[in-house]
């Protein structure tokens, strides 16, 4: 380790900036300590896999217990990294199985649980330290930054969960819409048995969680060695050393030049030996520069009272009468701010019969436009001409569109833009109970089109259009 070809500022800082400066580096080499890790976790997987693919739930557990083997891949290329050397990925292949074997039964039995393993896996692998040697180093090490080191682990914990949840629900929104139903329905009727939910829910549930532990502890490793570097930093004084060593440097440079000017200072000729210390002293200070002159000045009366009263602060008043009004103006000024910013939420409300305030009628649902004025006066009549020239798909879906209009508009039905085709249906059957068959059947035959891709009979488009309930201006 030389501390000369650090590639990061060596200096004491507070112990969030370490954890700072470690997420640094970690971004600086994210892709390849990103597959370091999964590289350390390989041969984890792969027998998990093997012998657990028919439980999903245990291959995840077992992953998280290994963790700390990829963290291990993680911080040997991030170490010698900061000092100035990145491995090569034979050198990285030839880290790996120390990364497995090194200290098994104590990393991985013993301390697996330890908060403070960021910290202390860096006294183990780059220091090498065994036994009371290692706990008197970590003991040291954990006199500063022990409530950091404990945050970061709880840190490490929450957001691992909540990216999990991230990323399943995100795929989720790439499913089809039936698969999607069936997880969401499956997973609302669980009954605490992971063997009951489907397959392929358990797979994306366990892959969506290795892939959040990847990404968090290629970070939180990072973050530990942070802290680590600036522990080290604080304790043996790595800044103040490398600052010597570097004027070290230059003073190396410059030693001929201070060589010369040594010699120079000899060959200048002695003073006048005759010349006394205290003659030479008095000689100087005689000079004029070296004169003390002395001014006097009569300070000013102070002005007495009038009236026997204090001094006049009939002023604070009148200033805090202008700091009040400045007061009220802003705070009205915040106020109609938020009115005008929000006013959208104001805007085309109403009050039901209990009182509350109704939300602004929904204008797209589902990625479709139901407002009125995008629709024609006669939705049957243009529907059925749709379906006549062949365009079958536009014929049911403003068909569809134009029934959640009209429920919208007419029968009060508080459709929101993240309704489904199931939700539209329970808002229709619950409060506009009358048009619930007819709106059934057109949704049952939109779904079959739309998703299955079932394109409906001639007689059943005839049928919807004809039995259409809402009042419409029809066109001459």
């Amino acid at each position: 380790m030389r501390l000369e070809d650090v590639t990061a500022e060596l200096r004491p800082r507070s112990d969030w900036e370490a954890v700072d400066l470690g997420l640094a580096l970690a971004r600086r080499d994210f892709w390849r300590l990103f597959v370091c890790w999964w590289l350390g976790m390989l041969p984890v997987v792969v027998l998990s896999f093997v012998f657990l693919h028919d439980t999903p739930i245990l291959l995840l557990l077992v992953c998280l217990w290994f963790v700390p083997i990829g963290s291990r891949m993680v911080l040997f290329v991030v170490s010698r990294h900061l000092f100035g050397e990145l491995p090569s990925w034979k050198a990285t292949f030839r880290e790996w199985p120390r990364a497995i074997f090194r200290r098994f039964f104590f990393r991985m039995i013993w301390a697996r649980l330890s908060p403070w393993r960021p910290l202390t896996m860096a006294v183990e692998d780059l220091e090498g330290l065994r036994g009371k040697d290692y706990a008197q180093r970590v003991r040291l090490l954990l006199r500063r930054g022990d409530a950091t080191v404990v945050a970061l682990a709880l840190w490490r914990v929450a957001l691992t969960i909540w990216l999990a949840a991230a990323i399943f629900g995100t795929g989720v929104l790439f499913l089809p819409h039936q698969t999607g139903e069936e997880w969401w329905i499956a997973l609302d009727s669980w009954d605490g048995s992971w063997l009951d939910l489907p397959g392929t829910l358990m797979w994306s549930i366990t892959l969506s969680c290795l892939l959040s532990m990847s990404l968090v502890d290629v970070f939180s490793t990072g973050a530990g060695f942070g802290i680590y570097v600036n522990h080290r930093t604080w304790i043996e004084g790595w800044d103040v050393e490398l600052a010597f060593r570097r004027l070290a440097n230059r003073l190396r440079g410059a030693s001929s030049a201070l060589l010369a000017v040594i010699l120079i200072m000899f060959s200048v000729p002695a003073a006048d030996a005759a010349t006394t210390p205290k003659e030479t002293i008095d000689s100087v200070k005689s000079h004029e520069d070296f004169t003390i002159h002395k001014v006097e000045e009569r300070a000013p009366d102070a002005p007495k009272p009038s009236g026997g009263g204090g001094a006049d602060l009939s002023w604070l008043g009148v200033l805090g009468q202008i700091v009040l009004y400045l007061v009220l103006a802003a705070a009205i000024a915040f106020v109609v701010s938020l009115i005008w910013r929000y006013r959208h939420l104001l805007r085309g409300r109403s009050v039901d019969s209990g009182g509350r305030l109704r939300p602004p009628p929904a204008r797209v649902v589902m990625g479709m436009d139901v407002a009125p004025e995008t629709l024609p006066p006669d939705i049957p009549a243009a529907a059925l001409e749709l379906w006549r020239v062949g365009r079958r798909q536009e014929a049911m879906s403003l068909l569809y569109r134009g029934a959640i209009s009209r429920l919208i508009e007419a029968g009060k039905v508080e459709i929101s833009e993240s309704d489904t085709e199931s939700d539209c249906m329970r808002r229709v059957a619950a409060e506009a109970a009358p048009h619930a068959p007819y709106f059934g059947g057109l949704t049952e035959a939109w779904m079959r089109l739309a998703y299955g891709r079932t394109v409906p009979a001639d007689e059943t488009i005839r049928e919807l259009c004809a039995r259409w309930p809402f009042s419409e201006r029809r066109s001459a």
